[in-house]
């Protein structure tokens, strides 16, 4: 992690490298690393108009990765299930994920989205994985929600640090 707030410390001075990198970053966060996002909103801490370009910046970068995952869990699920189908303990699994996504629907998943730290590709591939081929969740709703979260977190996140909680 040291070597990526360094380099967007160093990128503070030319913005528009910097939020470029954020939102490449943040695109990552949601499809494949497993790591918080939360370390960029420290350079933004007493400047509002930057806090507010990173935290669109991040809420941006998270939704276009979630749209990728919500195609690629409109393609694999029919698969998912199918072989599923084969093992009980898998096939139980699966149908518990999809209950679990029925009955949060897009609150379950923008509650799960707003907590700092929550690592953001656990609950968009749950969410996407086990969407009953887009019936459970609409993409333009699915694609909102994550924005939004973000952007619910990044405040959350600021009032924690507001108050002395210091978790980066």
């Amino acid at each position: 992690m040291d070597w990526f707030t360094g380099i967007l410390e160093a990128l503070l001075s030319q913005p528009l490298l910097f939020f470029f990198l954020l939102f490449i970053y943040s695109v990552l966060v949601a499809i494949i690393l497993p790591i918080p996002i939360e370390i960029a909103l420290v350079f933004a801490i007493g400047d509002i108009p930057f806090l507010i370009g990173v935290a669109i910046t991040i809420g941006l970068g998270k939704t276009v990765g979630a749209m990728g995952i919500f195609y690629l869990g409109l393609k694999v699920e029919d698969n998912i299930r199918r072989w599923s189908s084969k093992y009980k303990w898998i096939d139980n699994f699966v149908k518990a994920m999809i209950k679990f996504v029925d009955k949060t629907g897009y609150w379950g998943f923008f509650i799960l989205l707003s907590i700092p730290f929550m690592l953001d590709t656990v609950p968009i591939y749950i969410y996407s994985l086990f969407n009953e081929e887009g019936r459970l969740m609409s993409r333009n709703y699915f694609l909102f929600t994550n924005f939004v979260a973000g952007i619910v977190r990044s405040v959350l996140f600021l009032i924690l640090w507001n108050v002395g909680i210091h978790l980066v």
